[in-house]
């Protein structure tokens, strides 16, 4: 046992080296707080259950920790989805509350004496990012399919001629399947981390975006995921390019952005900062920001009613599709050096 807990902590004290190694404090205190909590349950002796699938987890963390810092774009990538809820338990965490509706009423029981038989419920948030192109790993759905979804065959409508001919559909499938669309279609999502407010009163006014808990409750809208604590604005500003001003200060020209250039978020890093900042770009375009607009006709119990969400993308979000490089090491550039002498010498002997 004393040499199992001696390799434990060995491995802990592997993985604090490579957290410190990450550009941001977000990034550090995340991975110190999930490695922290993953070797706690595995020295816990009443979680024997978990010890082999927790070990695998943190030796599989250390691995992508240390290709990250290696300069790996995959690992890397790997690393941000996990802080920012693109995958592991903060995507669920961030998920689960958009599955269903408070206050909506229930729908009608497919089978009458099976109160479980109710088809899933869509929320307004939940429709919005089912139906943007923004926020799908695939193409969207339309609204229609939301209502009956195309996987449900035509037999299922007992007015189709398929049911006059074969009979009607089995109720228990047509249950099963709807609840199998929505799962599979919660999993081709890209969730957002905040929900934002858009108070856009005119086209002569300037637009105002609000974010804070007490503005969503004024409009009478839920939070949503990582809702106002500033890890959205600082993914935002890491991936905006910085303002050329060498220029400008050398011409004598004034700087007026001066002191917000100093305060902003930076990267403390041994990377590359243009690497650094074109992976958080690529994974704005994974993060879609979820926008309400209430109604400005209706009165304040009707704006939730009348209001209406929208998915767009952030401005210094990348645009999809363009490929992902990797950072040479010295090692990388060696062989390629060795590479274009060998290809050098065979070019030479193949002329003579």
């Amino acid at each position: 046992m004393n040499g199992d807990v001696t390799a434990i902590f060995s491995l802990y004290r592997s993985c604090l080296r490579q957290i410190r190694r990450l550009p941001t404090e977000y990034l550090r205190q995340f991975f110190r707080l999930k490695v922290g909590d993953d070797v706690r349950v595995i020295l816990d002796p009443r979680r024997q259950h978990l010890h082999p699938t927790k070990i695998r987890r943190v030796r599989k963390d250390l691995r992508k920790l240390e290709g990250a810092n290696a300069g790996h774009a995959k690992c890397f990538n790997y690393v941000l989805d996990l802080a920012y809820g693109r995958r592991g338990p903060l995507r669920w965490e961030i998920l689960d509350p958009l599955r269903s509706e408070p206050g909506a009423p229930l729908p009608p029981r497919i089978i009458p004496a099976v109160e479980s038989s109710r088809p899933p419920v869509y929320s307004k948030e939940m429709r919005a990012l089912l139906t943007s192109d923004a926020s799908r790993t695939t193409r969207a759905l339309t609204p229609a399919a939301l209502l009956n979804p195309p996987i449900l065959p035509a037999r299922a409508d007992p007015n189709s001629p398929e049911a006059h001919a074969l009979g009607p559909f089995s109720k228990r499938r047509e249950v099963n399947i709807r609840r199998r669309f929505f799962q599979q279609e919660l999993q081709k999502i890209m969730l957002p981390l905040q929900v934002v407010v858009d108070d856009h009163l005119g086209s002569g006014d300037p637009p105002s975006a609000r974010t804070d808990k007490s503005s969503l409750a004024q409009v009478g809208i839920r939070s949503v995921g990582l809702q106002d604590s500033g890890v959205f604005e600082e993914l935002e500003a890491l991936a905006a390019v910085p303002n050329k001003t060498r220029h400008s200060a050398k011409d004598g020209a004034p700087n007026d952005r001066g002191p917000v250039q100093g305060s902003s978020p930076r990267f403390s890093s041994h990377l590359p900062e243009r690497f650094l900042r074109r992976r958080y770009q690529q994974l704005l375009v994974r993060t879609p920001i979820l926008v309400y607009k209430p109604s400005r006709t209706a009165s304040n119990k009707e704006q939730v009613a009348k209001g209406k969400f929208q998915v767009t993308l952030s401005p210094h979000a990348a645009k999809r599709g363009t490929p992902v490089h990797r950072v040479a090491s010295e090692a990388d550039l060696a062989w390629i050096q060795h590479a274009e002498e060998l290809q050098g010498r065979t070019s030479k002997q193949n002329r003579k």
